[in-house]
């Protein structure tokens, strides 16, 4: 997320959502446990390609989303897992001037 700029509009958000997303689905292993977070991350990517609904909403329901299936499921993700949710959640912060 360091060419992402706070005032960054909605296509460089989901542009950058849908790399992450990339990049978390493919770090997680075939573990039976894991399969809630991984069918959430697909979802949610394809609602990011596909989906005319605003980045910032979608974003919103992605974090709610995930901590729900994160603390029901005790998945525990990697330091580098970790790295990579906190970027996702990070892209949803934008200042009101």
């Amino acid at each position: 997320m360091p060419n992402l700029k706070w005032f960054s509009g909605g296509k460089e958000r989901r542009d950058e959502a849908l790399i992450i997303i990339g990049d978390l689905l493919a770090t997680l292993d075939n573990n039976v446990k894991i399969n809630p977070l991984r069918q959430l991350l697909q979802s949610y990517y394809e609602e990011l390609k596909n989906s005319g609904t605003s980045t910032p909403y979608i974003l919103s329901r992605l974090n709610v989303d995930l901590s729900t299936v994160l603390v029901e499921n005790a998945i525990h993700p990697t330091r580098e897992q970790s790295a990579k949710l906190k970027e996702l959640r990070a892209l949803q912060n934008i200042r009101i001037l």
